[in-house]
C-alpha cells in the first residue's frame, strides 16, 4: 500500500498515521482516492486524443487493456470471456475426439442388438424374468446380450449427438467471443445425459467406472452426471444381488429328493 507523505489537497506535509490535514481539514483517503480517479480520467482523455490524431485504436482490447470507455467491470468481464474461449478451444477438440471414439462401438452394438432382436423376436426377449438372471448362465443368454447390445448402443449413440451439440456450441461461443458479444453458456446436452444413464442402467459394472470418472471432473453439469450413474448402477447392481440371494434362498428351501426304494428280495 502506498504511504501517504502529503495532503493530496493542500500538498502539506503529514504524518504516517494522519487521517485528516491539520492544515486544510481534507479526509486524506477521500482525497487520495479522488487524486486516482482523476489521473485516470486524464489517461483515457489523453487515449482518445491520441486515438483522434492517430486515427487508429491505440492499445484497445485486441492487446488486452481496457478500451477508452470500457469500465473496470466490463474489462474483468472481457478478459474472463477470453479466458472461457481459450478453455473451450480445447473442450471442443476433446468432444469431438470423445464422439469420435464412442461412435463406431456405438454402432456397432446397435446393428448387433436389432439384428439378434430380429433373429430371437420380441416375444422370445419378452419370455425373459428375473429368473433367469440368478445365475452367472445369464451372461450367456442370448435374450440378455441381445437387450444389453440395444442399450448400449443407444446410449452410445444419444452421448455420441450430445458430444457433437456441445462441440457445435463452443465453437458459437468460441466466435461470439471474438466478435465481441457475450459467449452462449454451454453446458452438458440432455442427449448426453440420458446416453450415460442409459449406459449404466444396462452395464451396471461400466456405468459405475464411468460414472467415478465423471465425478472427478470441475464441470458441475458433468460431475452431476456421474452422479446419477453411480446411482443408477448401484440400483441395478443391488437389484441383481437381492434377485441372486433369493434364488439362492429358495434352493435352500428346496426339498431333497426322495431316496430310492431298495431292490424287493424273494
Amino acid at each position: 500500500m502506498k504511504i501517504i507523505t502529503r495532503c493530496p489537497k493542500c500538498g502539506e506535509p503529514i504524518q504516517r498515521h494522519d487521517t485528516v490535514c491539520i492544515s486544510c481539514g481534507a479526509d486524506l483517503i477521500q482525497a487520495e482516492l479522488e487524486k486516482k480517479q482523476a489521473l485516470q480520467e486524464a489517461s483515457v482523455a489523453a487515449r482518445r486524443a491520441a486515438e483522434v490524431a492517430g486515427g487508429g485504436n491505440v492499445g484497445g482490447a485486441a492487446s488486452g487493456r481496457a478500451a477508452p470507455d470500457e469500465s473496470s467491470k466490463e474489462t474483468r468481464m472481457r478478459i474472463f470471456d477470453e479466458q472461457e474461449a481459450q478453455r473451450l478451444i480445447h473442450e471442443r477438440v476433446s468432444c469431438y475426439v470423445t464422439a469420435g471414439l464412442i461412435a463406431l462401438p456405438a454402432v456397432a452394438l446397435l446393428t448387433v442388438g436389432i439384428l439378434r432382436l430380429q433373429a430371437v423376436g420380441l416375444a422370445e426377449i419378452g419370455t425373459l424374468d428375473l429368473a433367469d438372471l440368478r445365475t452367472w448362465a445369464a451372461l450367456g443368454d442370448g435374450r440378455v446380450i441381445t437387450i444389453v447390445a440395444v442399450g448400449l448402443g443407444l446410449g452410445g449413440s444419444l452421448a455420441f449427438l450430445g458430444l457433437i451439440h456441445r462441440a457445435v456450441g463452443a465453437g458459437r461461443a468460441i466466435l461470439e467471443v471474438k466478435l465481441g458479444e457475450r459467449p452462449t453458456i454451454v453446458s452438458l446436452a440432455p442427449f448426453t445425459y440420458w446416453g450415460l444413464l442409459l449406459t449404466a442402467l444396462f452395464c451396471p459394472p461400466l456405468g459405475l467406472i464411468i460414472g467415478i470418472a465423471l465425478k472427478f471432473s470441475s464441470d458441475e453439469d458433468i460431475k452431476g452426471a456421474g452422479g446419477a450413474m453411480i446411482i443408477v448402477s448401484l440400483a441395478v447392481l443391488g437389484v441383481l444381488v437381492i434377485n441372486a440371494l433369493l434364488g439362492l434362498a429358495e434352493g435352500l428351501k428346496a426339498p431333497a429328493p426322495a431316496a430310492a426304494a431298495p431292490p424287493a428280495t424273494d
